[in-house]
């Protein structure tokens, strides 16, 4: 790093005065909560139906949801950071990043209603069409949800109020969850009508248009998304002011884009990743996947000497090399990135078999919503003492022991009969309650994280923090999303034909079992693995230096 930029950065933080640490109104917290009720809206359907719907109502197979679901992944491996970089730089009346939940809550509604439209436009037409419109709600989705999540960090510096942020944040959550859980399929079946039709002699009540019937949901979830967020931005305050570098880095930036070699290969190696899962590790998918990684070196060697032939030396140091710096020697946040990425596989692998899982399995999808439902309260129920917990434990281990909780519940379902809908519904209230402070701490420790990386680097990077853990979440999303579809190919899964549901093998059946249980149980055990490494839980080095601002 930059001596002088260094010293200036230091210089700035001292003369800041510490942050007041009062109590934040109970008002605020609420707000901030409804963000997530409104992010959830988008997420659980995502994570619940998003993988039935492209399957049984879209119209791909389940291998092309596979590909979709990682391929569209590449573009957030820039748009994350990007976002990230763009909240920490952002100055406004408002804040940094409250802005955008009014820049971003339409564009968001928009992509999401479109990405749930089903145009007639023939099988190749509708591939792209997915492939653009899925890309372009997770983009959206990034551009409001890593400045929401960074919001927490600048609310408040005191540690355990952000925890008590978090609950209630995850109390919208799952509210948010409880909606899209209980009333997704019945408003499916209001708005697409519903029809009787017979199948082996047995008559069923189907519904006649669900494309439609999920259309007209995301525009109601986009239209009470967009009301919620607005909400947010009106009930919160920014009042963590970080120093601000008065020094310009704009040629340093571009600099050290086209020639720093370490982060060159850090993108072509998740994107190489996420094709070669995409083409299901087959040999000559893993061939061509090397050659293009390969090639993409070269030009990426090519490419940087040419910027060091034709650019100037910068006298600076680039921010954004700072940053990722900073963000690449975090030891506590590369803990939490692999942490969230293997919970979020697990937790998307099994989300995605449930209505598969309770339709074919148990022979009766009508639970499914009352399944997902004892889960979501639950887990409110689990969230509510994180608060009282965490000041007579630690947060790491209370992580701990609740994934090992939800793990070895996950595993007993691999032991019922599809008739014990009770026991189904009591393990699922035993993993909710064990679960509930969960997310609660991991978004905790993630605000912990970036205070612990301004007292090592005495410089703040909320925005590149949060967005760099909303990333691995996403990569989660679609690899957990991607093998639950691939999976589903694997155990020769046969999608309805014309609405009318078909009989599945036994190998199905059993697959549908793993998936619900064993499966997601195992990932979810490496992810507690990775918490182990974890070495900050309340960073008592930890001293951001804030200065109070009015952007009410």
């Amino acid at each position: 790093m930059n001596s002088r930029a260094l010293a200036n950065e230091s210089d700035l933080a001292t003369d800041a005065p510490t942050s007041c640490r009062e109590k934040l109104p109970t008002a605020e917290k609420l707000g901030y909560g409804l963000g997530d009720m409104a992010s959830n809206l988008y997420w659980k359907t995502f994570e619940f139906f998003l993988v039935y719907f492209y399957t049984d109502v879209y119209g791909l197979t389940s291998q092309a949801t596979g590909r979709l679901m990682l391929v569209t992944r590449i573009a957030d491996a820039v748009s994350d950071p990007l976002v990230g970089y763009l909240a920490d730089r952002t100055r406004t009346a408002w804040g940094r990043f409250r802005p955008y939940l009014i820049w971003m809550c339409v564009p968001l509604a928009v992509t999401g209603m479109l990405t749930f439209y089903t145009p007639d436009l023939g099988p190749r037409g509708k591939l792209i069409y997915a492939y653009v419109t899925y890309t372009a709600v997770m983009m959206a989705y990034t551009a409001i949800n890593v400045p929401y999540g960074a919001l927490m960090g600048v609310m408040t510096s005191d540690t355990n109020q952000r925890t008590s942020i978090s609950t209630y944040r995850f109390i919208g959550a799952f509210l948010g969850g409880l909606v899209v859980q209980y009333f997704t399929l019945d408003l499916v079946s209001f708005f697409g009508g519903s029809t009787t039709v017979e199948t082996g002699g047995i008559a069923k009540e189907v519904v006649r248009d669900e494309s439609y019937g999920f259309f007209a949901v995301m525009v109601i979830y986009g239209i009470a998304a967009t009301a919620l967020f607005l909400a947010t931005f009106a009930l919160t305050n920014e009042r963590v002011e970080p120093p601000v570098p008065t020094e310009r880095t704009v040629s340093a930036d571009l600099h050290f884009l086209l020639t720093s070699l370490r982060l060159h290969q850090l993108i072509l190696l998740s994107i190489a990743i996420l094709i070669g899962l995409a083409t299901n590790l087959s040999p000559s998918g893993l061939a061509f996947v090397i050659a293009g990684y390969v090639l993409a070196s070269i030009m990426s060697l090519l490419c940087r000497r040419a910027a060091q032939q034709l650019l100037p030396r910068p006298d600076t140091v680039s921010s954004i090399e700072n940053d990722f710096h900073d963000l690449t020697h975090n030891g506590p946040w590369m803990c939490l990135f692999v942490f969230g990425l293997l919970q979020l596989t697990a937790l998307f692998i099994r989300g995605g078999a449930v209505l598969y899982y309770f339709k074919y399995y148990c022979g009766d999808s009508s639970i499914t919503p009352m399944f997902w439902v004892v889960g979501s309260i639950a887990a409110i129920v689990g969230m509510v003492p994180t608060a009282s917990l965490t000041k007579r434990y630690s947060k790491k281990a209370l992580m701990i022991v609740s994934n090992l909780g939800v793990a070895a519940c996950m595993a007993a379902f691999y032991t019922l009969r599809p008739d014990q809908y009770w026991e189904m519904l009591v393990l699922q209230a035993a993993a909710g309650l064990i679960g509930g402070p969960i997310p609660v701490l991991m978004w905790s420790m993630y605000a912990d994280v970036a205070d612990y990386s301004e007292s090592k680097n005495h410089r703040r990077a909320t925005g590149l923090i949060f967005a760099a853990a909303t990333f691995s979440q996403k990569i989660g999303c679609a690899v957990g999303a991607s093998m639950a579809a691939f999976l589903l190919t694997h155990y020769r899964y046969r999608p309805p034909i014309d609405g009318v549901e078909l009989r599945q093998s036994r190998p199905t059946i059993e697959g549908l079992c793993w998936m619900m249980s064993l499966t997601p149980a195992a990932i979810l055990l490496c992810a507690v693995v990775a918490l182990f490494f974890f070495r900050v839980d309340h960073p008592a080095s930890a001293h951001p230096k804030t200065v109070p601002v009015d952007n009410s």
